[in-house]
């Protein structure tokens, strides 16, 4: 008895530690994930006044323009007071909020909110009888319109009441809120009936309790999920550049390059044989979401009708006519209807010959200070101190962020070479790790190793940006071959959301520097290093752009 009642406190360490091990550690937190709120930003005519409920009978009112978090999900009743000119009018629009921003954990929702712009003609619109009705979308990069947008601004169009405007949004990116503007006005109760207390985050506050009631508004747009792959990840909000994304880029017998997408950056070179040769960058990730508006007005509907003592005449505003057999125009309609969607083309149409060039440059030779970076892959890495060596560290993290979507995560480790071995004269052990990692990590996919002997490596100089901002590229080629290789170029095809900044680029070489537009809206830009890039030369170029 006296060995059991021994064991006994044995047995429970052991249960417990058997226990504690079957505890599996909390999964991660994603590094890219939806925000809680979509901030909105109301603004309008000069004086003009945004009031706020919250499932109480009293209002908060803010001045215009005003910017609240609003919960997914839930409809908002919003008074909007003090209108010039007109003393004693008020106007109770509906906001259906739908969607959030998927951002990564150093992006802030706050930095970007969704425009509600309320124009003199929305509001005569309204108070004459008609319905307007604005969808706010977040615009795809690839179907994003190349034109540049005003800080605070939004690009709105005007769209025919036969037309579905949510649609319409949902083909060219994701819709995130609808506003109604010029149903009728709210009696004090029913303001309180739809408004759910815990659903808005006024200006100056950091927290928000839970909401008294579930939302009731369904997701906009459904995102695709892949039994195996998982959900699609949002793109709307990052904006690409760099590599080479959709058609493959290569070089035609004569050496001329082809295939050449916006968006794509591509190195040409010369080998010790004679043989022209291609290389792309690695793919860059900028957080610049961009909204855009649909706005549709529905009058109502007006009759005219003339009675007189024999007859009866009617005239109707608006008549449908139904037939079974379409019109020729209703079938290239519908024929253009099918072909719509926000799949890229999968073939683009280049010309061999050179078109119209905006701007022809020789470029002076600058010393580009990039930093330790510049002593990567070469014996001088070596030679680095110790601050130099973590200056190194955070450029690396930094150029392996700015080429994914997803959030930071650590640097994994290839082990390729460990050998192990006992020395018979002791007990000592020698043991060798060799490490490798990647620069040209793509977003959403997988590591590639960049093609030798020329690595091309392109860095932002942010992981964030808003619209208007100027964004600083940096781009570095290097010889990691045993051969001298020459006539060296490097062109990079702007997207269409970026415009390049007059006379930013410098380079450490001399370089002729020409610019040609391209069919996303932007420019072309070329570097022709002169000279011989010896093995283990670098050389750098910098430009900057201008968010559109």
């Amino acid at each position: 008895m006296k060995l059991r009642s021994a064991c006994v406190p044995l047995l429970l360490a052991a249960v417990a530690a058997s226990a504690a091990a079957q505890v599996a550690a909390p999964p991660p937190l994603p590094g890219r994930g939806p925000a809680p709120l979509l901030f909105v930003r109301f603004s309008g005519p000069a004086g003009m006044r945004a009031t706020f409920y919250q499932g109480r009978p009293v209002g908060r009112t803010f001045d215009a323009p005003a910017v609240v978090g609003l919960r997914p999900g839930y409809v908002y009743r919003v008074r909007l007071s003090d209108l010039p000119g007109l003393p004693g009018v008020s106007l109770y629009p509906t906001v259906e909020v739908r969607g959030c921003l998927a951002l990564g954990p150093k992006a802030s929702a706050a930095s970007y909110p969704a425009p509600v712009v309320l124009t003199d003609a929305d509001i005569q619109a309204a108070l004459s009888g008609s319905l307007v009705t604005k969808v706010v979308y977040l615009e795809c990069p690839d179907k994003a319109v190349p034109v540049e947008q005003p800080p605070g601004g939004v690009l709105e169009t005007d769209m025919p009441a036969s037309r579905d405007p949510i649609a319409e949004a949902r083909e060219l990116g994701r819709v995130m809120l609808i506003v109604r503007l010029g149903e009728r006005v709210p009696s004090p109760e029913e303001l309180v009936q739809c408004s759910v207390y815990g659903t808005v985050l006024f200006p100056g506050e950091k927290s928000l309790p839970l909401p008294a009631a579930p939302p009731c508004v369904p997701q906009g747009c459904r995102p695709f999920y892949d039994p195996f792959l998982g959900p699609r990840p949002p793109t709307e909000e990052c904006l690409h550049d760099g590599g080479d994304r959709c058609t493959p880029a290569g070089l035609d017998p004569e050496g001329h390059l082809y295939g050449l997408d916006p968006e794509d950056t591509v190195a040409e070179w010369t080998d010790s044989c004679g043989r022209r040769r291609l290389t792309c960058s690695n793919r860059v990730c900028l957080c610049v979401p961009r909204y855009a508006v649909f706005r549709t007005v529905l009058p109502l509907n007006q009759y005219e009708s003339v009675v007189n003592l024999t007859d009866t005449r009617l005239v109707q505003g608006q008549e449908l006519l139904a037939r079974l057999q379409p019109s020729l125009l209703a079938k290239q309609v519908k024929q253009m209807v099918m072909v719509r969607g926000r799949e890229r083309p999968s073939i683009y149409l280049n010309q061999k010959v050179v078109g119209t060039l905006t701007q022809v440059k020789v470029l002076e030779a600058q010393e580009l200070a990039l930093g330790p970076i510049t002593v990567l892959c070469t014996k001088e890495v070596a030679t680095l101190t110790q601050l130099q060596r973590a200056q190194l560290l955070k450029q690396l993290e930094l150029a392996r962020e700015l080429s994914k979507v997803v959030g930071p995560r650590e640097f994994e480790q290839v082990v390729v070479t460990s050998v192990v071995a006992r020395v018979e004269a002791g007990p000592e052990v020698v043991s060798a790790e060799v490490e490798t990692r990647d620069l040209t990590v793509c977003c959403n996919e997988e590591p590639c190793p960049p093609d030798k002997p020329l690595v091309l490596i392109k860095c932002a100089d942010r992981a964030c940006a808003n619209v208007g901002d100027v964004v600083t590229f940096s781009l570095r080629y290097s010889n990691h071959g045993g051969k001298p290789m020459t006539d060296v170029a490097v062109t990079d095809s702007l997207s269409g959301r970026l415009e390049y900044v007059p006379d930013s680029a410098q380079t450490d070489r001399e370089a002729v520097f020409t610019i040609q537009e391209n069919e996303a809206g932007s420019v072309i830009l070329r570097w022709e290093i002169g000279g011989v890039l010896q093995p283990g030369e670098t050389g750098r170029i910098r430009f900057k752009v201008k968010v559109r």
